[in-house]
């Protein structure tokens, strides 16, 4: 019986002790729904690619308290009102207010998503950074065409906006999705003129 038990006792141990490794690997994994993205970081966090976090984006992975962190980043869109205090000044000295509604959003690649959380993690300004460039960039493109160009073709100023902030926003990692102009003041004689067809660009 002394041999036997011995054995039994190991087996039962071997047992518990398996299955204490597998409740605690599994209390240590984390989901990652869909809309967001799981950054994880600290020792043994580095990815394929040599980045010292990986990313998971509807998934989940294991992180080892202590020497790992997870944190997460929102994938969705942020819908950023443009409201400026001045008028666009457009090429032909006119003066131009609209107000406009861009959505912006993170970039599903990893490195796009480092990128976005090295500069927007937990930070309050992400919204108002985001807004100044924009703005930027619709005074800039304004600035080259006149009020009539804009006034005839709104939609290819606003897919011109979203092409030229793009470039901008890819070092943020982000992007625009879409734009849209919402409320336009303007001469009512050029509004008017307005219907007659006519590309921008």
């Amino acid at each position: 019986m002394g041999p036997e038990m011995g054995i039994v006792g190991i087996i039962a141990l071997a047992v518990v002790n398996l299955g204490f490794l597998v409740w605690m690997v599994s209390s240590f994994y984390k989901k990652c729904p869909p809309n967001q993205a799981m950054i994880v970081s600290g020792m043994l966090s580095a990815d394929a690619m040599g980045n010292m976090s990986r990313v998971i984006i509807g998934g989940g992975s294991t992180v080892f308290p202590v020497i790992q962190e997870c944190r997460f980043l929102s994938l969705e869109c942020m819908a950023i009102e443009l409201d400026p205090q001045t008028p666009y000044i457009t090429a032909d000295g006119s003066q131009l207010k609209f107000k406009a509604i861009a959505q912006v959003k993170v970039k599903s690649d990893p490195a796009s998503v480092l990128t976005a959380a090295e500069h927007f993690l937990d930070s309050a300004r992400t919204a108002e950074t985001l807004k100044e460039i924009l703005l930027g960039q619709t005074r800039a493109l304004a600035g080259t065409i006149t009020q009539s160009d804009v006034l005839h073709d709104q939609i290819g100023f606003a897919d011109k906006v979203i092409e030229l902030s793009n470039e901008s926003l890819k070092k943020f990692g982000m992007t625009v999705v879409a734009y849209s102009i919402q409320e336009m003041e303007s001469d009512p004689a050029l509004l008017l003129m307005a219907s007659s067809p006519r590309k921008l660009i």
